[in-house]
């Protein structure tokens, strides 16, 4: 309950707010409709990879954390982080430099091929830290602190909406709506990793000094 209760109540909030943002895209026409829903569907390789690796990491640091094995913790974690940051290298390379094929794979009409292409283009840029955040967060429940990754990512999530409506008031027009979704990721990256980062440390000091757990 203690932590599947926090993850299910992101997960709800998480819904409503991406019903917001689909209406919110939906004044943009079909296009822009069909765009963010192949756009969504391409960038999933990258995603459900990373919830991949979170399921990993956190079934792994669960246990060694049980056990009090810190090292294998700190270096699962960091052997992990290398990996996905390598994989979704790769899928920021393929977002940013060749949307363009990979959206004609599944649309080829020009109009929605414009619009799937920038939105590809501009979540590409959020893809590392993005997949930092989602394997951080598997990382934080493996250690029972599910709170830092669901506080991040209720209130980074939530800011999206108005973002969008802002950004998308300016010249930007929908891709204002696709920047607040990749900056709010870029967020919540920096906010979990580097929060998690900290917590290893702080317990990496506390074992080292004798202290069993964390406070």
């Amino acid at each position: 309950m203690k932590i599947g209760l926090p993850v299910s109540i992101q997960s709800m909030f998480f819904s409503g707010l991406s019903m917001i943002l689909a209406r919110l895209v939906a004044g943009w026409g079909d296009a822009a409709i069909a765009a963010q829903k192949v756009g969504s569907q391409i960038e999933s390789i990258s995603y459900t990879t990373a919830e991949g690796f979170a399921t990993a990491v956190n079934a792994f640091i669960a246990q060694n954390f049980g056990a009090g094995r810190m090292e294998r913790i700190r270096k699962g974690y960091w052997t992990a982080i290398g990996m996905i940051v390598v994989w979704s290298g790769f899928t920021t390379l393929m977002l940013v430099v060749f949307p363009v094929p990979l959206f004609r794979i599944f649309i080829p009409d020009d109009h929605v091929l414009q619009t799937g292409v920038s939105y590809l283009r501009i979540m590409g840029y959020s893809q590392i830290l993005m997949c930092l955040e989602i394997t951080s967060s598997g990382a934080f429940q493996g250690l029972g602190r599910p709170m830092p990754p669901t506080l991040a990512g209720i209130i980074g999530n939530a800011a999206r909406i108005p973002l969008a409506v802002f950004l998308s008031a300016t010249v930007l027009g929908l891709d204002g709506v696709w920047w607040s979704i990749s900056i709010s990721s870029i967020a919540k990256g920096i906010v979990v990793f580097t929060w998690f980062v900290v917590i290893l440390r702080r317990y990496t000091h506390l074992q080292a000094q004798g202290v069993d757990g964390l406070e």
